[in-house]
C-alpha cells in the first residue's frame, strides 16, 4: 500500500519589539520557553515523524539579544524589582500586564495563581496585594510560561511545588530557567536538521508582506475596490532585501541555508516569485485560495495536493498550497476535543483525502501528491491542555502507527515528478493565507495612513542616500526594513483587538522616527502623532442611546450609530486569525418602533458564504444573508412595511419590535449570530447571547 504524503509546518515568528534599551513586550521569550524548545523535542520521541519548522529572522536576533544578555524585556525588569520598592505606577503595570496569559490553561490551574487573579480584580488591588503577593505574582507569571518538558527540570518542579511564598531568590532562579531554554533552542534545531527528521525553512527577514513592498497596487488584484494609500509603496529592491538577509543570517548563523520560504503569511505574487527564484529559493507556499483565484474555473479542489512548478526569469520556484481546513483544525478546532478523539480524525481526513485522489488518479499518484498542512507554532498551544503535549503525543502515534501516511518534508517533494504532474502555472493573483487577498493589511483607513508614513519616509531615505556614510545608512535601512514588518499593519484598522494593541502603533512609528533622528532631521508632527486610535478593548457594549439610522448600506455619518450596541469578535483579545471569519463587528440598536442591526465584514459574501441572525426570544425569526439577499424564516409573512434592508458597504435591517413581540410586557430580546464560509461555522458571541432591550 502507498502511503500519502504529509508535509507539516511550523511557523515561529515575533516581531521586533525593541525599543531603545528594552524590548516592550515579553513575546519572544515567553513564547520561546513555552514552544520553541518544547515543540521540537517531541520529535525525539517519534523517530519517523518529519516536520518543517520555519524561522522568522527577527524572532531569532531577538532570541540572541536575551542571551547575552544586551537587552531585557518590561516583564524582567518589573520582576526583577523588589515589591517594597515598587511604585504605584508599577504595581499597576504589574496588574496589567502580569495576567496576558490563557485563564483557562495558564491561570486558573493553579490555585495561588488564581487566587491572586481574582484579588486583582479588586477596585482596591493595589492597596489590598501584600508584598508576598507582589512576589508570588512577579514569580507565578513568569513561571507559567515554561514548557511541559521543560517542567521536568528539578529546579522547576520544585518551584511548582512551593506554589507560594515565594523569595527574591526564587525570582531570580525563574528567569535564570528562562535563559536556560533559550540557549538550548539553536543547538537542538541544528542537531534536528542534523538528523535529517526537521527541514529549517525561513521567512523574509521582517516578515513583510512581500507583494505590497513590491508595490501597494497590487492588493487590486484580489481587492478590486480596496481603496489605497494616498502615498504608493514600491520598493521591490527592499522585499528583495528582506529575501536574501533571511537566507544569509541562517547561513552565517546556522550554518543551514534554507531551500524553501513560508512568505509572511502566505503572501505572494508574480513579482515576488521571481524574486524569490532570483534568490534560488526552491520552494515557497502559500493557501490553497490563492491558487483557486489565479486559475479560476479550471480549479480543482485535488490540485490543492501537488507542488506547482512556477517559471521566472530567474529561474524555476515551485509552490505549495497549504490545506487551510486540516491547519486550522489543529489551530482551533482540537484544542477542545479529547486528545485521541482529534488525532484520529485529523488522519481520517487525511484518509479521505488519500481514497479521493486514488479513486480519480490511481494508487500510483501518490508518489506525486502531498498533503501542505501550515500554521503557528506558538499561539494555538496556549488554547490546549498542559500546552497541547497530550494531542501532539496522540497525533504523532496515530501518525506513526498509519502504514497509508507518511510524514515528510517539503524538499523531500522536490523531485521534479510531483511539480510536473500538473502544467507549470502561467500567473499568480497577488494574495495571502487570510482570505486570499490583503484587507488584514490594507484594507482600513490606518492601514492606509500607516502606509503612507512608510512610503513618504522610504522616498526621503532614497533621496538622502549620498550624503550618508555607509554605516549610517545601514542603520537607516534597518530601521525601514521593520518598519515594513506585517504585525503593525496587523493590528491597525478594526479586525484584531488585545490588550497590547497599541503598542504596536508605537513601535511602528518608533522606528519611522529613528529615520529621521539617523539622518538628523527633524520628526514630522504625523509621525509622532498616534495612527490607531485609543478604543475601549470589549466584547459587547450595550446601547447607549436608541437612534434611527437610515437604511442605505453606507455609514452615512457616525453619529448613526455612536450610540449604538455592538458585539466585537476582535474584542475576545486573539492575536489569530482564522480562514472563514467573516464578522468584524455586529452593531445594534433602536427607537420607538423599530430594531436596528448593522454588519461590518470582513469582505463581500461569496456564494457559498451566509450570517445568520437568530432571535431566540420573545419569539423566534430566522434572519439569513448571503450573497442572493436576504431571507426570512418565520410562521406568518412578514410585510416590507415591518421589514426593511440594504446590502452595500455595511449590511443594514430594521426590523418591527411587533414580529418579535408576545405582549407589550416583554423588556428583552436574546440573539445568536452565525457566520458559515465554505464548512465551517462561527456562533457568535460565543459565551452566550446579546440581549437588547425592547
Amino acid at each position: 500500500m502507498k502511503a500519502l504524503r504529509v508535509a507539516i509546518l511550523w511557523h515561529y515568528h515575533q516581531p521586533n519589539y525593541q525599543m531603545d534599551d528594552e524590548f516592550i513586550l515579553p513575546w519572544v521569550r515567553l513564547h520561546a520557553v513555552k514552544d520553541y524548545w518544547d515543540l521540537p523535542e517531541i520529535f525525539h520521541e517519534f523517530p519517523r515523524i518529519k516536520q518543517t519548522i520555519n524561522l522568522v529572522p527577527s524572532l531569532t536576533r531577538q532570541i540572541d539579544q536575551y542571551i547575552s544578555g544586551e537587552i531585557e524585556d518590561k516583564i524582567q525588569r518589573l520582576t526583577k524589582i523588589c515589591p517594597r520598592d515598587l511604585s504605584r505606577d508599577q504595581k499597576k503595570e504589574i496588574l496589567r500586564l502580569f495576567f496576558l496569559c490563557n485563564y483557562e490553561n495558564m491561570i486558573a490551574p493553579y490555585h495561588r495563581f488564581k487566587n491572586l487573579h481574582d484579588k486583582s480584580q479588586r477596585d482596591d488591588a493595589i492597596d489590598a496585594f501584600s508584598e508576598q503577593d507582589w512576589r508570588d505574582l512577579q514569580v507565578w507569571y513568569n513561571l507559567c510560561w515554561v514548557g511541559n518538558y521543560s517542567r521536568g527540570r528539578s529546579a522547576v518542579r520544585r518551584l511548582f511545588n512551593m506554589g507560594e511564598n515565594f523569595q527574591e531568590e526564587d525570582k531570580k532562579l525563574v528567569l535564570e530557567i528562562h535563559l536556560e531554554i533559550l540557549r538550548q533552542i539553536k543547538s537542538q534545531i541544528i542537531l534536528l536538521e542534523g538528523l535529517g527528521k526537521t527541514e529549517i525553512s525561513a521567512t523574509p527577514f521582517n516578515h513583510p508582506i512581500l507583494p505590497l513592498l513590491c508595490d501597494t497596487d497590487s492588493a487590486r488584484e484580489s481587492m478590486a475596490d480596496v481603496i489605497l494609500p494616498y502615498k504608493k509603496f514600491s520598493w521591490p529592491e527592499d522585499a528583495n532585501a528582506q529575501i536574501a538577509d533571511a537566507l544569509s543570517f541562517y547561513e552565517d548563523n546556522y550554518n543551514i541555508r534554507p531551500n524553501g520560504m513560508w512568505p509572511s503569511e502566505g503572501s505572494i505574487s508574480n513579482k515576488v516569485l521571481g524574486l524569490m527564484a532570483a534568490n534560488e529559493v526552491k520552494w515557497v507556499a502559500s493557501d490553497e485560495e490563492v491558487l483557486r483565484n489565479s486559475v479560476g474555473n479550471a480549479y480543482d479542489p485535488l490540485d490543492k495536493y501537488f507542488p506547482r512548478k512556477f517559471n521566472t526569469n530567474a529561474g524555476d520556484v515551485a509552490i505549495f498550497f497549504r490545506d487551510h481546513h486540516l491547519s486550522d483544525a489543529i489551530g482551533f478546532v482540537y484544542s477542545k476535543w479529547n486528545s485521541h478523539d482529534a488525532a484520529v480524525d485529523f488522519c481520517n481526513r487525511l484518509r479521505h483525502i488519500r481514497s479521493e485522489l486514488v479513486n480519480k488518479y490511481g494508487e500510483d499518484i501518490l508518489s506525486k501528491a502531498v498533503v501542505p498542512v501550515i500554521l503557528d507554532g506558538e499561539n494555538c498551544w496556549e488554547f490546549y491542555w498542559e500546552n497541547g503535549i497530550h494531542f501532539l503525543r496522540s497525533l504523532y502515534h496515530e501518525l506513526t502507527a498509519a502504514s497509508d501516511l507518511n510524514t515528510v518534508t517539503f524538499s523531500e517533494c522536490l523531485d521534479g515528478e510531483s511539480e510536473s504532474f500538473l502544467p507549470p502555472l502561467e500567473r499568480i493573483q497577488a494574495g495571502s493565507w487570510i482570505n486570499a487577498d490583503f484587507n488584514i493589511w490594507i484594507g482600513h483607513e490606518e492601514h492606509r495612513n500607516a502606509w503612507s508614513l512608510l512610503a513618504e519616509t522610504r522616498e526621503l531615505v532614497d533621496k538622502k542616500k549620498d550624503e550618508l556614510d555607509e554605516e549610517t545608512l545601514a542603520k537607516v535601512m534597518n530601521e525601514i526594513y521593520i518598519a515594513e514588518g506585517s504585525d503593525w499593519f496587523w493590528w491597525y484598522g478594526d479586525t484584531h483587538v488585545a490588550e497590547n494593541k497599541y503598542d504596536f502603533d508605537v513601535l511602528f512609528r518608533k522606528h519611522l522616527e529613528n529615520v529621521y533622528e539617523l539622518m538628523d532631521m527633524e520628526v514630522p508632527d504625523k509621525v509622532k502623532s498616534p495612527i490607531s486610535g485609543m478604543k475601549e478593548i470589549v466584547g459587547i457594549r450595550q446601547q447607549e442611546s436608541g437612534s434611527s439610522p437610515v437604511i442605505n448600506g453606507r455609514v452615512t455619518s457616525e453619529e448613526e450609530w455612536s450610540q449604538a450596541g455592538y458585539f466585537d469578535p476582535a474584542g475576545m483579545g486573539s492575536s489569530m486569525h482564522q480562514v472563514g471569519e467573516l464578522l468584524i463587528r455586529f452593531w445594534f440598536t433602536s427607537d420607538e418602533d423599530f430594531l436596528y442591526f448593522r454588519f461590518d465584514l470582513a469582505k463581500k459574501l461569496n456564494n457559498v458564504e451566509s450570517l445568520v441572525l437568530n432571535v431566540l426570544e420573545p419569539k423566534p425569526l430566522r434572519i439569513t444573508i448571503n450573497a442572493r439577499g436576504i431571507e426570512l424564516e418565520r410562521d406568518l409573512p412578514i410585510a416590507k412595511m415591518i421589514f426593511d434592508y440594504a446590502i452595500d458597504e455595511i449590511i443594514e435591517m430594521k426590523l418591527s419590535k411587533e414580529i418579535i413581540k408576545k405582549s407589550d410586557d416583554a423588556e428583552k430580546i436574546s440573539l445568536e449570530i452565525k457566520t458559515k464560509s465554505n464548512e465551517k461555522e462561527f456562533l457568535y458571541p460565543r459565551q452566550g447571547t446579546i440581549e437588547l432591550e425592547l
